[in-house]
C-alpha cells in the first residue's frame, strides 16, 4: 500500500493485492463508500488494485499521468463527467464504466456509450452483479468470501 499526496488534493490511498491483474479506480467522496465499494471489488477480483479517488480531478490526472484502468466506479451524473471532462479521460473502449450518481434522465446516453449505472443505496450483492454485468469478460470470482478491508 502507499499513499500519493496531490498537495492540495486529498490524499489517493493504493491499495495492491496480489499480482496486479486488473486496475479499478473508484471515486465516491465518502470515504466510507469508497472502502466498500474497494472491499466488494476485492472480494470478486482477489488481486486487483483498487485505487481511490475523492474526486474526478484525481481521476482525471491519474488517466492523464498514464495510470491505466481497466474498470471505473464513480460517483457522477453524465451531466457531471462532461463538465469535469472526465467523460474524456474515461470514453474509451478498455475501460469499463459504472456510474453510480446517474440522473435517471441519463439512462439511455449512458447505456448508448456502453456504461452501466447502479442506484444508490446499494448494497455488495448488487455491486457484484453490476460488475459481472459490466465485466462479462474479466474473470470475476462468482461468489464471495471477504469480511473486511485491511488498510495499513
Amino acid at each position: 500500500m502507499r499513499e500519493v499526496d496531490f498537495g492540495s488534493m486529498t490524499h489517493l490511498l493504493i491499495v495492491k493485492v496480489g499480482d496486479m491483474p486488473k486496475t479499478i479506480l473508484v471515486q465516491d467522496p465518502d470515504v466510507l463508500i469508497r472502502l466498500d465499494l474497494a472491499q466488494t471489488v476485492m472480494d470478486v477480483w482477489p488481486t486487483a488494485n483498487v485505487i481511490l479517488c475523492c474526486a474526478a480531478r484525481e481521476v482525471i490526472s491519474l488517466l492523464s499521468g498514464g495510470q491505466k484502468a481497466d474498470v471505473v466506479i464513480l460517483r457522477q451524473s453524465l451531466r457531471s463527467l462532461r463538465k469535469t471532462g472526465l467523460a474524456g479521460a474515461i470514453g474509451r473502449p478498455d475501460i469499463r464504466v459504472l456510474l453510480t450518481g446517474a440522473d435517471d434522465d441519463e439512462a439511455p446516453m449512458i447505456a448508448a456509450a456502453g456504461w452501466r449505472t447502479l442506484d444508490m443505496p446499494f448494497t455488495a450483492p448488487q455491486v457484484r452483479a453490476a460488475l459481472r454485468e459490466a465485466c462479462t469478460d474479466q474473470g470475476l470470482r462468482a461468489e464471495s468470501h471477504c469480511n473486511a478491508i485491511g488498510l495499513g
